[in-house]
């Protein structure tokens, strides 16, 4: 055979591979997808990636592969990849990965969400004990100062009177003092 024709196939070859390639890192996308639950727009963002690094690593092939000309070849190769991929060792790999990773690290996930749930019951049932605590605290302290400010008016009333009595009795003796003599 020519050189350009082996070439050629090893270009076809590497058209297939990369397509299952594409498929595989695709399905590790979905995995993840099964493993960690998310909204639609992060799905969204991470196919619009996804899709990004395809359309990177599918002109790079075609620019080395093929002086960035575009042929049939490369992406009826990267079609039969991907079909390859997805009828072996697509049809199983998410689903029993996903069984396998959870049938694994379930009980490590159940042991921490135990002891979660235990420290969190905890915290919580000192946060309440601290909280009704610092209740009894405040109203005690709002209590004395009512008392004391009630004691304060109590006291300046009584300081008040006590100074009338006394300049009443100093204009007495004042007045008893400076007063005539009876006739």
């Amino acid at each position: 055979m020519s050189a350009s024709i082996i070439k050629e196939w090893h270009f076809w070859l590497v058209s297939i591979a990369a397509g299952a390639a594409m498929a595989f890192v695709y399905d590790l996308l979905r995995l993840f997808r099964r493993l960690v639950r998310h909204g639609r727009l992060w799905v969204d963002a991470e196919d619009l990636l996804f899709w990004a690094a395809c359309f990177f690593a599918s002109f790079t092939l075609l620019y080395y592969g093929n002086n960035g000309v575009i042929r049939f070849a490369a992406v009826f190769g990267a079609d039969i990849g991907m079909l390859f991929y997805e009828l072996t060792l697509g049809r199983i790999f998410v689903k029993y990965s996903a069984l396998f990773i959870n049938r694994l690290f379930a009980p490590i996930i159940g042991f921490i969400k135990k002891i979660v749930k235990k420290i969190s019951l905890f915290a919580r049932i000192r946060l309440t004990k601290l909280k009704n605590r610092l209740k009894i605290i405040c109203k005690s302290i709002l209590k004395k100062k009512e008392k004391d400010r009630e004691g304060e008016n109590a006291n300046a009333e009584d300081v008040k009177s006590i100074k009338k009595e006394r300049k009443k009795a100093k204009r007495q003796k004042k007045d008893a003092r400076v007063s005539p003599r009876p006739k």
